[in-house]
């Protein structure tokens, strides 16, 4: 439960952030859509080929229980969670930065 609660976490913090400093991550939902699911794609492949060589584990403390493809739900939602939260301070810092 911790992990869905930590990504639950910066899925908040993102969007409260693109609120608070009034920045679109993203110029239409076509661009939201397909980058969100390339980098969702990219991530489910290296994810499978980690756990499949036992690069790492998912050993169930802290999860939810709810597996899809051998992966816990908490990884799927990472790779879209992460993503987003990431670009957003991506964007903050190019604003901030770049427009003093």
């Amino acid at each position: 439960m911790e992990y869905f609660l930590i990504l639950m976490g910066f899925l908040i913090l993102g969007i409260f952030l693109e609120w608070k400093f009034h920045i679109h991550i993203y110029h239409s939902r076509k661009e939201r859509i397909t980058t969100s699911l390339t980098l969702f794609f990219i991530g489910m492949v290296w994810d499978y080929f980690a756990t499949w060589r036992h690069h790492w584990v998912f050993p169930g403390n802290g999860l939810l229980g709810i597996y899809f493809f051998s992966l816990p739900v908490e990884e799927f939602l990472f790779f879209l969670i992460m993503p987003y939260f990431a670009f957003t301070l991506y964007k903050i810092f190019d604003v901030k930065i770049n427009h003093k």
